[in-house]
C-alpha cells in the first residue's frame, strides 16, 4: 500500500495543508491553575510540529469564564479574555517558524454534566442543559482503562474489579449489585475516581447564560483568529456541554433548546452561525462531533448526519469524527485498535455534501493512507500515537516506518489526566518533559539565522 496519499496537499477554506496528518485534540493538563499556557504546552506542541504534522489542533481550550464551566479540575486551557491572549499568541510564534504547520485550536464553552463543581466553590455545581449527571457504565471499560484501574486501585479496592470479559457480559440484575458495591468502596478509598465514574449532578441552565455562551463564543472565536491560530474547531463530541444539548439521555428540556432535534441542536448550530458571521466567509471553521453516542437513548449516527447537515448550513466548512461520551469510556476515548471511528466518516461527508472530514485513531502508515484512499475521510489525525512518537509523519515520509515507536494502547495517558497526573506515555519517555529537551524539537532555521545575525555583532565582548 503506497503511503503518498497521506502527503498530498488539502485546503480548507483559506488554509492550505502540507500534508493530511493532524494531531488529534488531547488535554494533558499542563497549563497552569488558572488556565494559562505554560513553557510545557509550547514545547509538547513544537516537538509535534517538529515530526512533521500538517495540523495541530490544540487541546480543548474552554472560553466560559463563569464558575459553572464545570472544566476547572483538569487546570484546563483557557481562552476567556485578553489576559490570556499573549500565552496563546506566544505559543503561535513558536509553532509558526516550522515548516508549514497549521494550528487550529479547539474552542469548547464548557464540560457540563461531565465537569466538576468548582475548586474554590464546591457549592456551585457546573452547569448544564438538565440536572441530569453522568454515570459511567463500567461494562463499557475496554482492555485500556481495565488495566490502568487494576494498576491504581488500592489494595481495598482491587480485588472487587473482575477480570475483564467477566464485567462486560453482567446482566442487568448482577451489575446492579456489583455498581452499589463499587461505589460505596470508591467513595470510601479512591473518593477522586468515585466522582469520575458516579458524576456531580449538575444544574439546568437559563436560556440567557445559552445566549451568553453563544456570544463569547464567537467573540473569543474572532479573537483566537487575530491572534494567529489557522483554523478553529467547535467542540461538540464526547459527552461534554455541547454534545449533552444533542443528546436526549442529557437534554430534558421544554424550551426551544429542548424536545425536538431541531431545538435540542439551536445550542451548537447558534455558535457555529454567530461564529461564522464574527470570523467572515473564508476562516476554516470546523466542528467535531460524536458519530453515534453509543448509549441507550443517546443521539445516534442518523440524527448526528441531521445535525452535520444543519451546522454546513449554518456556515462550517469541514468536521471532525469522534464517538461516544464518558458514559462508554472504551469506545469514547481509548478503543483497544486502531480505526474504529472510519465507520462515520462517509455519514459526515454525505451530510455535509462533500467537505473535508478528519478522521482519527491510526498506529499504522498503510491503514491511516488507505482511510484517504478509500475516499471515506480526507485527512487522518493521531492522538495517542502521537505521544507514543511525536515524529510520526516524519518518519513515514522517509521510508523509517521500523523506527515508528508504537502506540501500546495501555491507557496510561488517559489515567494520569484522571489522577492529576502530567500526560506521560509508557514507551515514550520524553512525553510531559518537552521542555526539558528542546534539543529534540528547537529546530527552526529561519529564526536561528536571524539569532545568529543578531549574535555574531556581540561576539568576543568582554565582560564590563
Amino acid at each position: 500500500m503506497s503511503i503518498n496519499a497521506l502527503f498530498e496537499p488539502i485546503a480548507i477554506g483559506d488554509m492550505e495543508l502540507k500534508n493530511r496528518i493532524a494531531m488529534a485534540p488531547m488535554n494533558p493538563g499542563y497549563t497552569g491553575p488558572l488556565g494559562y499556557h505554560s513553557d510545557q504546552s509550547t514545547a509538547w506542541y513544537a516537538m509535534r510540529a517538529r515530526g512533521g504534522f500538517g495540523l495541530i489542533i490544540t487541546e480543548c481550550v474552554v472560553m466560559n469564564p463563569h464558575r459553572w464551566g464545570g472544566q476547572e479540575s483538569l487546570n484546563t486551557s483557557l481562552l476567556i479574555d485578553e489576559r490570556y491572549y499573549r500565552f496563546h499568541s506566544e505559543m503561535l510564534d513558536v509553532l509558526h517558524h516550522y515548516n508549514g504547520v497549521k494550528v487550529c485550536i479547539q474552542l469548547s464553552p464548557g464540560w457540563g454534566r461531565q465537569g466538576h463543581p468548582h475548586a474554590e466553590s464546591r457549592d456551585c455545581p457546573a452547569g448544564a442543559p438538565s440536572a441530569i449527571p453522568m454515570e459511567t457504565d463500567m461494562r463499557k471499560l475496554n482492555k485500556g482503562w481495565h488495566k490502568q484501574l487494576k494498576r491504581l486501585a488500592p489494595p481495598e479496592v482491587a480485588p472487587l474489579l473482575p477480570d475483564l470479559e467477566t464485567l462486560q457480559n453482567m446482566n442487568d440484575e448482577e451489575y446492579s449489585a456489583f455498581r452499589m458495591l463499587v461505589y460505596e468502596v470508591l467513595v470510601k478509598h479512591m473518593p477522586d475516581m468515585a466522582h469520575i465514574i458516579f458524576g456531580d449532578t449538575p444544574r439546568a441552565l437559563t436560556i440567557a447564560e445559552i445566549v451568553d455562551l453563544e456570544d463569547r463564543f464567537a467573540a473569543q472565536a474572532r479573537a483566537a483568529f487575530l491572534l494567529g491560530y489557522d483554523a478553529l474547531e467547535v467542540h461538540a463530541p464526547h459527552g461534554y456541554l455541547i454534545h449533552q444539548f444533542l443528546s436526549p439521555r442529557s437534554n430534558q428540556r421544554h424550551d426551544i433548546y429542548g424536545g425536538s432535534l431541531e431545538n435540542r441542536a439551536r445550542f451548537l448550530v447558534n455558535i457555529v452561525g454567530k461564529t461564522r458571521e464574527a470570523v467572515g466567509p473564508n476562516k476554516p471553521l470546523g466542528v467535531r462531533l460524536s458519530g453515534d453516542e453509543l448509549m441507550p437513548g443517546g443521539i445516534t449516527h442518523e440524527e448526528v448526519k441531521q445535525v452535520v447537515a444543519m451546522c454546513t448550513a449554518a456556515g462550517a466548512n469541514f468536521f471532525d469524527v469522534s464517538q461516544g461520551s464518558y458514559e462508554n469510556p472504551g469506545a469514547a476515548f481509548a478503543p483497544d485498535g486502531e480505526n474504529d471511528y472510519t465507520r462515520w466518516a462517509p455519514g459526515f461527508k454525505e451530510a455535509s455534501k462533500g467537505l473535508p472530514v478528519i478522521t482519527p485513531s491510526f498506529i499504522n502508515p498503510e491503514t491511516a493512507a488507505a482511510a484517504i484512499s478509500s475516499g471515506k475521510t480526507d485527512i487522518i489525525s493521531l492522538g495517542r500515537q502521537s505521544i507514543a512518537d511525536p515524529f510520526w509523519p516524519a518518519k513515514v515520509k522517509e521510508g523509517r516506518e521500523k523506527d515508528i515507536v508504537k502506540c501500546a494502547r495501555c491507557g496510561r495517558c488517559y489515567a494520569d489526566l484522571m489522577t492529576a497526573h502530567w500526560l506521560g506515555c509508557t514507551v515514550n519517555p520524553l512525553a510531559g518533559k518537552e521542555k526539558l529537551y528542546p534539543q529534540f524539537w528547537l529546530d527552526t532555521p529561519g529564526l536561528k539565522a536571524k539569532v545568529d545575525k543578531f549574535m555574531n555583532k556581540a561576539h568576543g565582548l568582554p565582560q564590563i
